[in-house]
């Protein structure tokens, strides 16, 4: 079996792929800390921040099935790069919380950012075998969920502080900016071998609705202790 390192040195499609969820994934938790965070500072509340997650958790359950569908007779590619230029505008309008200081419009901007989420997330799951060989897939595999694990670490302890140090604009910023530099790499994906053929939309959905559920506990695992 490859090594991670021979995979990323050697397959240039699904280098460009980790290095677009490395920073896309570090960017989500600067949201969810911001978010998190900003919301018990308007309110005081415990209730407004499981309602927050809630108003994540439930679009993006919703948006499995849809994302399922689209991906299946769709271009993966335009998806993934629509779903990650669509996170990056609405990343920037939590900014718009910090002036007016309404839970509805961080229930707003939360349901929307994980409604579009599913659409990157499980294309990026359908695509993976037609960027990396049989020999590389299981590798491939393994490295996308060990960044996945890593990245809720890293981008924890880095969004704490820089929320602390830096303010909640620049972490919604920052957020914004990841998901662009996410597109940018989908972008620079190049057509390897032939296309995955499409699979029933009804199991396409299903797969996609569990792989939507499994993102949203990454998401908001930090805050589930």
């Amino acid at each position: 079996m490859l090594s991670f390192r021979q995979l990323l040195a050697q397959n240039r499609n699904y280098r460009y792929m980790w290095a677009g969820q490395v920073v896309s994934e570090i960017g989500d938790h600067f949201n969810n800390i911001a978010v998190f965070s900003l919301a018990l500072a308007i309110t005081k509340s415990g209730l407004v921040v499981s309602g927050i997650m809630l108003s994540r958790a439930i679009p993006a359950v919703l948006a499995g099935p849809i994302a399922g569908v689209l991906l299946d007779r769709l271009n993966r590619k335009q998806v993934m790069i629509a779903s990650d230029l669509i996170r990056g505008v609405v990343a920037l309008g939590f900014i718009l919380c910090l002036h007016r200081r309404e839970t509805w419009l961080i229930y707003l901007f939360s349901a929307l950012l994980m409604f579009a989420s599913p659409f990157f997330t499980s294309g990026r799951s359908a695509i993976l075998p037609t960027i990396a060989s049989k020999e590389e897939l299981h590798t491939a595999n393994s490295l996308t969920q060990t960044t996945q694990w890593t990245t809720i670490t890293i981008g924890t302890f880095a969004a704490g502080a820089s929320v602390m140090k830096f303010g909640y604009e620049w972490a919604f910023v920052l957020n914004a900016l990841s998901f662009l530099f996410s597109a940018a790499c989908i972008s620079r994906l190049l057509p390897r071998g032939p296309a995955e053929p499409p699979g029933p939309p009804e199991r396409s959905a299903l797969r996609f609705s569990r792989h939507a559920l499994q993102r949203v506990g990454a998401l908001v695992s930090p805050f589930s202790r």
